[in-house]
């Protein structure tokens, strides 16, 4: 039998069991909604991103009005790529407080850890950030609410300097309650509950695995060469998407990241699973661009 056959099967029965034991749990213990804390103060958010996707700079020596260009530098591969903006004062995430931010979009470098490097024509070099400070990865993968089989071969993303592995998702299409499980093929990733965080594309932290309440979630070890399958419940945001404005009076404001009543919007559809695991031998992945491997995802409807 194919080996991928193999393993459907087998995440059907993770699937199952992962469903029986989350029946009592609610969305309030999924910890949804948008009061969430606020990130940190920090110089670059998100922290990790992919191409296409609008980041934000923040340093003093920032003028408002003023245009700037970023070299984002792959050291491990040597390539670069460069991006730009204009600078403007807006309220920050972290704090409410208004101050000088660049928005610029990530361009096309390899994936990995990346120098970031703020100049401008006037003032040179504005402020530079070491790669442990971002993270290049793939585009998200888009993800459903319907029995779904997703089989990505030869599929890359990014891993930063401390050896962390950042998968994006793209959930705006998930409705209802659904279970999702996923696995590497040809990536032996070992990895716990304790290894495993979940962040928005706004820096914001959405959800840690806490092994002392797995009812969300189920972990199981994967064959000689494969990762650890990851299982998890993500319960139905429909009542939460009509509640949010309607009933909560949470209109967005003319800045997509407030609300029209001074509070912050937090962005449930964009997700980044970061995974701290250790390889077979005990080390953790080098940084830069994972092996080619085959990502297997499902997705099963999982109404209470």
């Amino acid at each position: 039998m194919h080996p991928l056959t193999v393993m459907r099967r087998w995440l059907g029965l993770v699937v199952g069991a992962v469903t029986g034991a989350l029946a009592p749990y609610s969305i309030a213990v999924a910890g949804c909604g948008c009061d969430k804390p606020a990130p940190a103060l920090a110089a670059v958010r998100p922290f990790v991103g992919h191409a296409g996707e609008r980041i934000t700079l923040f340093s003093n020596q920032l003028v408002e009005g003023e245009h700037y260009k970023v070299e984002f530098a792959s050291l491990d591969s040597g390539v670069t790529d460069w991006s730009g903006g204009k600078a403007r004062r807006k309220r920050d995430l972290a704090d409410a407080t208004f101050r000088v931010q660049l928005e610029v979009p990530v361009p096309d470098v390899p994936f990995g850890p990346a120098r970031l490097t703020i100049v401008n024509r006037s003032a040179g070099v504005v402020m530079q950030l070491p790669d442990t400070e971002f993270t290049v990865t793939a585009e998200p993968i888009t993800l459903h609410d319907f029995a779904e089989s997703i089989t990505r071969t030869g599929y890359q993303a990014g891993i930063g300097r401390d050896g962390t592995l950042y998968i994006p998702v793209d959930v705006s299409a998930v409705r209802d309650a659904t279970s999702f499980v996923a696995q590497g093929l040809g990536f032996g990733l070992a990895f716990g509950a304790s290894d495993v965080t979940m962040y928005n594309e706004q820096g914001f932290l959405m959800q840690r695995l806490d092994p002392n309440t797995p009812e969300l979630f189920h972990i199981a070890s994967g064959s000689a060469g494969d990762s650890h399958a990851l299982a998890y419940w993500r319960h139905e945001f429909r009542t939460y998407r009509q509640e949010h404005r309607h009933l909560r009076n949470r209109g967005l404001s003319d800045d997509p990241a407030w609300h029209e009543d001074g509070t912050r919007h937090v962005d449930h559809d964009h997700i980044v699973v970061a995974i701290r695991g250790t390889l077979p031998d005990g080390s953790a992945p080098a940084a830069g661009n994972t092996p080619p491997f085959t990502l297997v995802l499902t997705s099963t409807p999982d109404e209470r």
